[in-house]
């Protein structure tokens, strides 16, 4: 597999469930999980802002890491996006570097944000665009999500260490020249 296509990692797949609830993928957390972690981090939010930061920390995390942190659907709403099967039911935090690592970055990069901003944020990005048009189904599309997270936009922050677009055509080149020469 070229060094590219791994550093994008696997497209999502779902379950056949019509309605799309339920990613395919393993999952390695649950919603109530993340927002464990959020309190842990930021004690005292608001479910709502803790929904919101739901999105950032699903969109970083495919994104990143090729598959989802949460199984639990994300509707786009009138206020942003909720996760109704996540109530903030007490829950185990995530117990492992990548989720926990996810979660830090969002809560740095958007926790002091207002629920205004934050929900402006969410409104004006393709997945909650796609979710919300007619015969979008209100449920956050994952791959829309991903692929929203993957612009240039997100990846060329300076304060992300994830390959950019440029990056990671240049890792493509040199894994071909490299296969190329290791079958002449």
């Amino acid at each position: 597999m070229p060094i590219a296509a791994s550093l994008q990692g696997p497209s999502i797949q779902r379950n056949a469930i019509k309605d799309g609830a339920k990613y395919g993928a393993p999952m390695t957390t649950s919603a109530n999980s993340v927002i464990a972690a959020i309190d842990a981090r930021r004690p005292g939010l608001k479910l709502a802002k803790k929904h919101s930061l739901l999105f950032f920390v699903q969109g970083h995390h495919i994104a990143h890491f090729g598959s989802p942190l949460f199984d639990e659907p994300i509707t786009a709403t009138d206020r942003g996006v909720s996760v109704p099967d996540a109530d903030g039911s007490p829950a185990e935090q995530p117990d492992t570097e990548g989720p926990l690592n996810t979660i830090g970055y969002v809560i740095e990069r958007y926790g002091a944000l207002s629920p205004a901003d934050l929900r402006s944020l969410i409104q004006s990005s393709q997945p909650w665009q796609a979710a919300t048009k007619p015969g979008g189904g209100g449920r956050i599309d994952p791959d829309i999500l991903r692929d929203w997270f993957r612009r240039d936009d997100e990846t060329n922050d300076p304060d992300d260490e994830r390959p950019n677009r440029a990056e990671r055509a240049q890792a493509d080149e040199i894994w071909k020249t490299h296969k190329a020469q290791q079958a002449s």
